[in-house]
């Protein structure tokens, strides 16, 4: 018999030997998939086998099984269904899919029905980066899961880099994790034995909890603790509570709330609360109050209060340099109403002097500022009018107060000369009321300059104002073919001279509350400048209009007093930026008197990626200061950082402050220690740490430094 013939022979007899032999069991074979009816909607099983087992109508199945569930889905070597109750356990290779979510486990009972289950030795991954697991995870909803023995961690690697390890935690894998009895390991070392409770948002940036604690050490306060805890109060609020240790002088907190209550209202406030029981025993703080409103239409509120318990608080307890030599607190609260061609401002103004001890503060309360911006008269083509308006009521417990009215119009007539010359005379005139008259001077303990002594008895100074404006200017443009990317350059050149002359009546015995407008003289002075201006402008980019911007700009300044004959400093300006990554600015203003160099500041930028460098000056001779500041910022690779500031006095050739700090980041965490050095005050070293998905960006400052406040200056 040929071989062909044999096959076929041995196919036909396996073909009727399947029919006629009865069937062993109900297997089968088809990977057509089992509904299984359920409250909730119908379960489809699919598996490679599936066999109905005993009289409890079991449904076993094996070989890449997969079971769906609305968002739910169920991978597993082997899965036995209970089509009674809906139990099913699954072992083998298990992942449970809980919508984006994954869980994996040594085993995982599900019940089809209700949609809750248990995986035991578990591992959840959430996106983006969070991985969750327990001895055992009870699921009570979807995404919904109580934990028992559980650890919580971002790191890729095993064991994790950093994981926070809990006895019990319910986990909303959309939402959060909050765990109680934990401890904070890093790799096989409890580095926190225990805390009482931990919680982390997952899958967004607020959720209520304690922060990574921020350590340091400093010279004169010594050992530095502070552990923040982070209260999402509700969508539109939420709060930071530090409490805070200084070895060497006590125990305090830091406060931070803020809120949103709608688009239009939103505000914050923070304090600083220091008991010095290592010290003298002595309770220090600083509070701050801050409230934006816009009330409608051009309508606003702004508060911005602030205060100290003390002068020298924040010299001794700041952290940057500006905070630390801040010289008075101010509060501000503001009610601002704009028209078209009117501004009012209503302003109740304080502030703490931390220079003196003497209460020699002058308080606005009220000031009130209308202001009408340059516009046309009716009537009168060509004339435009202008005017300022206010009043204040000076209030302060050392020295000359009262209240002061001061109404300042102003006409002008702009004139255009065949189009190369703007001449613009104007006239005007001040009026200002005071209730007090100065009938002396004295001096007092603890203030430096002598103090006015006022009765009360008003004062009306009037004052005549004339003088015109006259300038001009030339420009051309040059063609620079695209080289360095720039299509062109226009170069323009702004001579400009004002002359103003201003005499008046009642000048005398008037109180000094502000010099620019209560100390007046009798003046003919003409001032003038010349601006050279250079524009660039790109090529046109593929994506849209060209770039434009300005390049260059030089002024020189100068005054002259006819009447005294006498003449001011020359001043200049020089402001070079020829991309967009340079930067540099200068001011100077030179005695033509032989004194030299009255005031000069400085400032260059230079950003090449990855590097950042800035230098900058700060001189007065009046002043008597002479500063030097110096920053470098530098992403040596993606994950190392370095950052350097200075402040160093050139008078006295001695750092009033510098810092060295880096950065480096990992996976799953990043650590920032900084170094400060300040002259003949202290040293500290800060650390501060991140851990990816836990508590906000790095800060390294601690207490009162933590905290920024608009009213130090």
């Amino acid at each position: 018999m040929s071989t062909s013939l044999r096959g076929a022979f041995v196919l036909a007899a396996a073909l009727l030997g399947a029919v006629a032999l009865p069937s062993l069991s109900p297997a089968q074979t088809s990977q057509a998939p089992v509904v299984v009816p359920t409250p909730a909607g119908d379960v489809s099983v699919l598996a490679d086998r599936l066999e109905e087992v005993g009289p409890d109508n079991l449904l076993v199945a094996t070989g890449n099984v997969e079971i769906t569930r609305g968002n739910a889905r169920l991978i597993a070597d082997r899965v036995e269904i209970n089509r009674e109750t809906g139990d099913a356990v699954a072992q083998g290779r298990v992942i449970f899919y809980d919508g984006e979510d994954q869980l994996t486990g040594r085993r995982i009972d599900y019940n089809l029905k209700t949609g809750t289950g248990v995986v035991y030795d578990s591992e959840a991954r959430v996106a983006p980066f969070y991985r969750i697991g327990g001895e055992r995870m009870d699921r009570l909803g979807e995404s919904v899961y109580q934990i028992r023995k559980g650890v919580f961690t971002t790191c890729e690697d095993d064991p994790p880099t950093w994981a926070v390890k809990f006895g019990d935690a319910n986990a909303d894998l959309e939402d959060f994790v909050w765990g109680t009895d934990a401890s904070f390991w890093v790799k096989n070392i409890p580095l926190i034995p225990y805390f009482p409770i931990f919680a982390a948002a997952i899958r967004r940036e607020r959720q209520t909890g304690f922060l990574f604690p921020k350590l340091g050490n400093s010279s004169s306060k010594g050992f530095q603790l502070e552990l923040p805890f982070y209260w999402a109060i509700s969508d539109s609020a939420d709060a930071t509570i530090a409490p805070l240790v200084y070895t060497n002088r006590g125990v305090g907190f830091t406060g931070e709330y803020r809120y949103v209550l709608s688009d239009q209202q939103r505000g914050n406030a923070h304090g600083f609360l220091l008991q010095e029981s290592e010290r003298n025993g002595a309770t220090r703080g600083v509070g701050s109050i801050r409230h934006d409103w816009q009330l409608g239409p051009g309508l606003s509120l702004k508060v911005d209060v602030n205060a100290v318990t003390d002068d020298r608080v924040l010299s001794e307890y700041g952290d940057r340099l500006q905070q630390r030599s801040s010289q008075r607190v101010e509060s501000n609260i503001f009610v601002t109403k704009t028209w078209e061609s009117w501004n009012f401002v209503a302003n109740v103004f304080s502030y703490q002097d931390l220079t003196t001890r003497r209460p020699v503060e002058l308080r606005r309360l009220p000031d009130l500022n209308l202001q009408g911006v340059r516009q046309p008269i009716p009537h009168t083509p060509g004339f435009l009018w202008e005017l300022d308006a206010s009043y204040v009521d000076f209030v302060r417990d050392v020295g000359s107060e009262g209240q002061r009215l001061d109404l300042h119009p102003r006409v002008s007539r702009p004139v255009s000369l065949d189009g190369l010359v703007t001449v613009t005379p104007f006239v005007g005139g001040r009026l200002t009321a005071y209730d007090t008259t100065v009938t002396g001077f004295r001096n007092t303990r603890g203030v430096s300059a002598p103090i006015e002594e006022t009765e009360k008895e008003g004062r009306l100074r009037r004052l005549f104002e004339a003088g015109t404006d006259v300038e001009t200017q030339f420009s051309r443009v040059y063609q620079a073919g695209g080289t360095w990317g720039i299509d062109a350059i226009q170069h323009s050149i702004e001579p400009r001279v004002n002359y103003t002359w201003i005499t008046g009546t009642g000048q005398d015995r008037l109180p000094v509350f502000t010099d620019g407008v209560d100390r007046i003289p009798d003046t003919s002075l003409i001032t003038y400048s010349l601006t050279n201006r250079i524009r660039a402008r790109t090529t046109t980019l593929a994506d849209g209009e060209p770039q434009r911007w300005e390049a260059l700009r030089f002024v020189i300044g100068h005054s002259y007093d006819l009447r005294s004959a006498t003449t001011g400093d020359l001043t200049g300006t020089l402001i070079v930026q020829p991309i967009d990554r340079i930067k540099f600015r200068a001011d100077v203003a030179q005695s033509i008197h032989g004194q030299g160099v009255q005031s000069a500041t400085s400032d260059v930028v230079v950003r090449v990626d990855p590097v950042s460098v800035s230098v900058g000056s700060r001189y007065s001779d009046p002043g008597n200061f002479n500063f030097l500041t110096t920053g470098l910022v530098a992403n040596l690779s993606r994950w190392v950082t370095i950052r350097n500031a200075n402040f160093f006095d050139a008078r006295t050739l001695s750092f009033v402050e510098a810092r060295a700090a880096a950065d480096v980041k990992f996976q799953c965490w990043s650590i920032t220690v900084e170094f400060v050095h300040r002259e003949r005050r202290d040293d500290e070293v800060n650390f501060a740490v991140n851990l990816l998905g836990v508590g906000g960006p790095i800060r390294t400052s601690l207490g009162l430094g933590a905290l920024e406040s608009s009213g130090e200056k």
